[in-house]
């Protein structure tokens, strides 16, 4: 009888999350098709203003941008009772470009609030006004516990920061993006970051990979007083930065992973024993350096750090200069991890880092930085640089260098250290490993339900799947390529208790015969699921 009522329970179950399922609504928004489009300000802004009525009975929506279009931005987008997801449609194309306008009083509002969840996808935003002037704080996340997904976008143009997280329990993760002329290009001051963390007390994750962060003014991450759950960063290039108060700020920080990184030219302002630029520092050694941690405390008793294959260096012009002493200040070259990082990492830290000046395919010119540095240390007090040392943007920038560097074959498995998306071959290897590990990881065996090995295997023509299952369920039956991704649904319904086998002909859901290697079975029931591997010669 239980086992009866435990049948129809789920079935009503995975019925409901079905209907919701489909219920999935897709929100398309027209921009401008430059160069001749009528001047359309607020798009984006209008168009979810107005779905309001609709998002009152089916919150679940995606707002898709039209690829090649240009979208004007005003107006701020203030998610308060939905998770916000905005993305470029499918296909080939331009990404969609949101232009960060002036209203018609001159003022300059952020682009996003999100209080609940956001999620970014395949976009490019520019907060360079028409006068000159940038925005500020374009996109904060304000809600508790909220998770923000950025995933191929290109964020240039903000005076303070790309992502500001400004509450407790965020979750934040940034994939295959490109973020660009932070802070103000001409000002010395102390914005200009890639992630500005402003949250009372804690931080939940932060994750950083594949992606290229170049001209920021201030620091990559600013932490000063919260703690940090978990922090990743993996296979990203930070280039050409100032660095007014340092570069990776990790703050209080329980778990952080810093690998196969390239940090070119971070903090050309060198390690200056001034107190003007200790202002923000809270370890207690000062000396600045590329990356540090604070000390242990009551609020962090502990802390576990992984550090390997990262090249980070100055080119040798700054150096120099960081080796001579100009009138009236000292400088040195900094170092590139602080006192506690060295003690969390003992033995470790002979595989934390490295040094090789690197020459990258198409960058921003470092001359200018340098040209910047020496005219600054000359005159600290004065307001802005004549010249404007940023003038390159994402669409011409390439982080690739010589696959003949030690730094081509430096990171794990032998892959290039930095942003993997300059090396697209060497990126499909990295994702193939992951790939499997991720399917993988997420992996447990279902209760009421046992797995018999598939045979044969390895296959050539087919293999059979053989499972019993004790508890009725609803059943998914799949199989994964070696990057991860789903190529075909064996099954997919409720099954009632008893023996059954499945056959795989090697074909995809579209019926085409997939190339030999490894793939992965996996079979998804009501607590769990189950995954083998399978390889088909």
């Amino acid at each position: 009888m239980k086992t009866i009522v435990k049948s129809i329970l789920f079935l009503m179950l995975f019925a409901i999350c079905g209907l919701l399922q489909a219920q999935k609504r897709i929100v398309k928004i027209e921009g401008i098709i430059p160069p001749d489009g009528e001047l359309i300000y607020d798009q984006i802004y209008k168009a979810i203003s107005d779905d309001a009525v609709n998002r009152a009975t089916n919150k679940d929506v995606i707002y898709e941008l039209k690829r090649g279009q240009v979208y004007l931005a005003t107006s701020t987008i203030n998610a308060t009772d939905f998770n916000l997801h905005i993305r470029a449609e499918e296909g080939p194309g331009p990404k969609p470009l949101i232009l960060h306008t002036l209203s018609s009083a001159g003022t300059s509002s952020a682009f996003i609030n999100a209080y609940k969840n956001l999620t970014l996808e395949n976009i490019e935003f520019d907060g360079k006004h028409t006068n000159g002037s940038i925005v500020s704080g374009a996109i904060n996340m304000r809600g508790l516990n909220g998770r923000f997904i950025v995933k191929g976008c290109w964020i240039t143009n903000d005076l303070s920061a790309a992502i500001r997280t400004l509450v407790d329990g965020t979750k934040i993760y940034v994939t295959d993006c490109i973020f660009g002329n932070l802070g103000h290009w001409i000002s010395v001051g102390g914005n200009g970051r890639a992630l500005d963390v402003r949250a009372p007390n804690y931080v939940d994750t932060i994750v950083f990979e594949n992606s290229t962060f170049y001209n920021l003014t201030d620091r990559f991450l600013r932490n000063m007083a919260p703690v940090i759950n978990y922090y990743k960063m993996d296979h990203n290039s930070i280039i050409n930065m100032q660095g007014y108060h340092g570069c990776v700020q990790l703050g209080k920080t329980r778990t952080a992973i810093i690998t196969n990184n390239i940090f070119a030219n971070p903090m050309i302002y060198g390690n200056r024993l001034t107190a003007r630029w200790r202002s923000e520092q809270t370890q207690p050694v000062k000396n600045f350096c590329v990356i540090t941690h604070d000390s242990l405390s009551v609020v962090l008793p502990s802390a576990t750090i992984i550090m390997r294959n990262n090249n980070i260096y100055h080119e040798q012009k700054f150096v120099d200069y960081f080796n001579q002493t100009p009138p009236g200040d000292s400088i040195a070259d900094p170092a590139p991890v602080s006192s506690a990082i060295i003690h969390f990492l003992g033995n470790d830290i002979d595989k934390a880092f490295f040094r090789e000046e690197l020459t990258f395919h198409n960058t921003s010119s470092s001359d200018n930085l340098y040209e910047f540095l020496v005219w600054w240390a000359k005159y600290p007090k004065a307001g802005i640089f004549p010249n404007n040392f940023s003038e390159i943007y994402p669409y011409e920038w390439d982080v690739g260098y010589s696959t003949s560097s030690i730094s081509y074959t430096a990171a794990d498995d032998g892959l290039p250290v930095g942003d993997l998306n300059a090396f697209p071959d060497k990126k499909a290897i990295w994702l193939q490993k992951k790939g499997i590990e991720t399917v993988k990881s997420v992996a447990e065996k279902p209760v009421g339900l046992t797995i018999s090995k598939n045979f044969p295997n390895p296959f050539k023509h087919g293999t059979t799947i053989q499972y019993n299952v004790d508890i009725a369920q609803k059943l998914e039956i799949s199989i994964f390529n070696s990057f991860g991704k789903k190529v075909k649904v064996l099954a997919n319904k409720y099954t009632q208790e008893g023996q059954y086998t499945i056959f795989w002909d090697g074909t995809n859901d579209a019926g085409y015969d997939l190339p030999k290697g490894i793939y992965i079975l996996q079979i998804t029931g009501y607590n769990g699921k189950f995954t083998e591997k399978i390889v088909k010669n």
